[in-house]
């Protein structure tokens, strides 16, 4: 049987996790930022609406908000994310018990059985 090898991205993360529990943000450019005060405040992940703004993963939030002034910034919830994480990873592992985590949001998969692929 040919080896194969999947690689799983959860693309926009924790952008995606925020507007499933928070469904009015799915209308506005999100993203999720540190914290200013604490100096940690980056764009840690953002949706598709602010990405079309150009605002990228490691902006400072006000560069985020000067490529898209109406961009709603919202703190990390890591434990939310950690929850929708390990769902995902129980999803893997119905395919194949080779599952190699590659950060919160990312995972290889190896050795898939046949009908994943049919």
């Amino acid at each position: 049987m040919a080896r194969n090898i999947l690689h799983c991205d959860m693309n926009n993360f924790y952008a995606s996790v925020e507007c499933m529990l928070s469904p009015e943000l799915k209308q506005y450019p999100v993203a999720v930022c540190g914290s200013v005060e604490e100096r940690h405040g980056i764009v840690l992940a953002k949706n598709y609406k602010a990405k079309a703004f150009k605002v990228a993963t490691g902006d400072a939030v006000w560069q985020a908000k000067q490529k898209c002034p109406d961009l709603v910034v919202v703190p990390p919830h890591y434990e939310e994310y950690l929850k929708y994480s390990k769902l995902a990873k129980a999803i893997y592992c119905d395919y194949t018990n080779q599952v190699e985590p590659y950060g919160m949001d990312k995972c290889w998969l190896d050795h898939l059985r046949r009908r994943f692929f049919q």
